[in-house]
């Protein structure tokens, strides 16, 4: 498995493998990283705090995570069922924190899987918050995190 952090100038040429493989593994209807992603220039990588990291395996796309603003604005994990077991969330959780330094990403209170690899990647679970339809979210922080980087966006 080979982790790549996307440069702007290699955004054209997997921009339409990412939104495909997005389409296809992307199961949180309500949070859909889809459209953001196909907004998405080539520029906008170049703005702090905006990463994307692909997981591959023998060339072919297996994860792919996706922040912006260190993830307080959009964060997404999302990895291939047959790889959703092993520790590719958790490799990608540290790729991005030695990148940026700090990110940021909401998980549902009830997925205990990706809340036990944010745990196991050194995130922390710091505060909550009720979304659509009554959905309760955590959010987590890994690195040089701080709650106020979260607490003023939700005032």
């Amino acid at each position: 498995m080979k982790i790549i952090s996307l440069k702007s100038r290699q955004w054209e040429q997997y921009r339409r493998p990412i939104l495909n493989f997005v389409k296809r593994h992307d199961k949180d209807a309500a949070k859909s990283c889809y459209s953001w992603l196909f907004k998405l220039k080539k520029h906008h990588l170049h703005q702090p705090g905006t990463s994307i990291k692909l997981a591959l395996w023998d060339g072919k796309i297996i994860a792919v995570a996706a922040v912006s603003d260190y993830g307080t604005t959009h964060s997404a994990f999302i990895i291939a069922p047959n790889y959703s077991q092993t520790e590719i969330q958790i490799n990608l959780f540290t790729a991005l924190i030695s990148d940026l330094g700090v990110c940021y990403t909401k998980i549902r209170y009830d997925n205990k899987q990706k809340i036990k690899y944010a745990l196991q990647a050194g995130l922390v679970c710091f505060a909550y918050l009720r979304g659509e339809n009554d959905q309760i979210y955590l959010w987590f922080g890994g690195g040089h995190w701080h709650t106020d980087d979260i607490t003023e966006k939700e005032a």
